[in-house]
């Protein structure tokens, strides 16, 4: 079952509650909705993540954990997914976040070229605000709502063939 999975990867919340740094967790680590494995929970979880690692902000992980609060979604998961964006993967994502921004604004791509100062970032991060905001906030929503239901079919997909697989 997909839950065992999860289970196996995820911190044991009695284990976090030990924790001096994390005591101010302690109402919150006892909410089985917020650390359990149900399907809803986790496809939440999923989603919230992958939407959180599309926007270019700090604190990505904050937003993701702030957010599974609020929505009821599996909180380790929410964090551990925002690291899809990482130092490797960031630039292809938030360039493609810009093109889509550029073409759902209707702007031109704007031409760069490079040079490694801060004075030339915020002249050029003048012209790119609007369309990598509009790609990212457009394109994490999307993919969002496509993990969000691609995780409650497979779910649902792979309880059934366990179901079956007993019965015969």
């Amino acid at each position: 079952m997909p839950r065992k999975f999860f289970k196996r990867i995820s911190p044991d919340p009695k284990k976090l509650s030990q924790y001096q740094s994390l005591s101010w967790l302690n109402g919150f680590l006892h909410n089985t909705q917020l650390w359990g494995f149900k399907r809803t929970s986790v496809a939440k979880g999923c989603a919230i993540g992958l939407f959180c690692c599309m926007i270019p902000i700090p604190l990505q992980m904050l937003l993701a954990a702030l957010i599974a609060l609020a929505w009821g979604a599996n909180i380790p998961l929410s964090v551990a997914l925002v690291w899809v964006s990482n130092p490797i993967t960031m630039a292809p994502m938030f360039y493609a976040n810009y093109k889509f921004g550029s073409w759902l604004l209707q702007t031109p791509v704007y031409q760069l070229n490079f040079e490694w100062s801060a004075g030339w970032f915020w002249q050029q991060f003048h012209h790119l605000w609007k369309p990598l905001y509009a790609g990212s906030l457009a394109g994490g929503l999307i993919l969002a709502l496509v993990t969000f239901f691609t995780v409650q079919l497979l779910w649902t997909w792979q309880v059934r063939r366990n179901w079956l697989r007993r019965k015969r």
